[in-house]
């Protein structure tokens, strides 16, 4: 019986856990709609100990049973699960939900095939664009309609390109982190421990100093050497401060799609102002919007959530305020939404709680 107790356990628990995930991000999104503070609550570890006993034995005749015996069968099965709840607050809170997203995350999905477009449209905050020696910002969102149609006008540009296998994201810019005189020759720990974080020495000859620069994503319609350095020192020295949570974007002329060209940051935002974009979406509609390059999916909306009656045909559903909502059954609402969970599930931290396992005692 243990192995089948142990099957039953583990895959029961996995998808209330999961469904109690999904109902959350959910019902954020709903809450953000309203302007309700988000909030969650985790659940990073489940401990099910499972108790199997049996007996037998036999009953000694009583009376006139002429030596007959009755057998005597007994069978208990026991379940006790320990399930650890903690809320998400304070400094966790903080850097799960109120920190920006990091470039980092982003390539890390781009790397495994996800939609560029429904990527942008997510966690894209802003584009910054150098134009005539200022910045203009661009702001995605649904609340502000001529921004928003410009927004979705030049992320669906770059999504085209990327369709086309055109667009190319690669860690090419260095951005000057530190400079100074060091004592003695580098460590090999020291290189090491730069390259691991994606930082790199450079020694500066004329003065015996050493520089420790950091590589930055940079999004572009050309490979990389198709470019001189220098001109790519030069932009990445235009964008000034330059957050961790900010891609360089270069799309120049002479190269494919270079007929609307492009030179700025996207600028990511947190997990918490994802939702509360999505929550804004659920009130504005933006419409049909215009563009170069034509995608084959490109939603108006990009998330749709319905009120329903009843949880039957929904994948994903959850009560809020007597009213039952529930994600649209159609294939690009739900990649979002996957998309979106994926998000959620890379900024875990570790939690200091006690994460028993399954033990199963017989």
């Amino acid at each position: 019986m243990s192995p089948v107790a142990l099957h039953r356990a583990v895959l029961a628990y996995d998808e209330q856990v999961a469904r109690v995930t999904r109902e959350q991000l959910l019902l954020n999104i709903v809450r953000a709609s309203d302007s309700h503070p988000i909030h969650f609550t985790s659940v990073p570890s489940v401990a099910a100990t499972f108790l199997f006993q049996a007996s037998a034995g036999i009953t000694p005749p009583e009376g006139d049973a002429r030596g007959l015996v009755a057998p005597l069968i007994n069978a208990t099965v026991a379940e006790n699960p320990t399930i650890t709840i903690v809320p998400i607050e304070g400094e966790e809170f903080t850097q799960r939900l109120l920190t920006p997203i990091e470039e980092s995350r982003l390539l890390s999905l781009v790397s495994v095939g996800t939609d560029f477009n429904m990527l942008l449209r997510l966690t894209a905050a802003s584009l910054r664009l150098f134009e005539a020696g200022e910045d203009r910002r661009i702001s995605n969102d649904p609340s502000r309609p001529i921004g928003y149609q410009e927004f979705r006008r030049l992320v669906a540009h770059l999504a085209a390109l990327h369709q086309e296998q055109h667009l190319h994201i690669q860690r090419v810019m260095a951005q000057p982190v530190w400079e100074g005189l060091v004592r003695g020759p580098l460590e090999p720990h020291d290189i090491l421990q730069a390259i691991e974080k994606t930082y790199q020495w450079q020694s500066l000859p004329q003065s015996g100093a050493y520089q420790l620069t950091r590589s930055r994503l940079l999004v572009s319609n050309y490979p990389a050497g198709a470019v001189d350095l220098a001109q790519l020192t030069q932009l990445g020295k235009r964008a000034k401060e330059w957050p961790p949570n900010e891609i360089l974007v270069d799309i120049r002329p002479g190269f494919p799609g270079g007929e609307s060209p492009i030179q700025g940051t996207i600028q990511l935002r947190s997990f918490d102002s994802i939702l509360r974009f999505l929550g804004v979406e659920m009130i504005n509609n933006d419409g049909n919007v215009r563009r170069g390059h034509e995608l084959s999916t490109n939603p108006a909306r990009l998330l749709t959530i319905e009120k329903v009656d009843t949880r039957s045909h929904a994948t994903v559903a959850v009560q809020y305020q007597g009213q039952l909502y529930a994600v649209s059954a159609n294939t690009w609402d739900l990649e979002v939404f996957r998309l979106l969970y994926q998000l959620f599930q890379m900024t875990v931290k570790p939690i200091q709680a006690p994460v028993p396992g399954i033990t199963i005692a017989k």
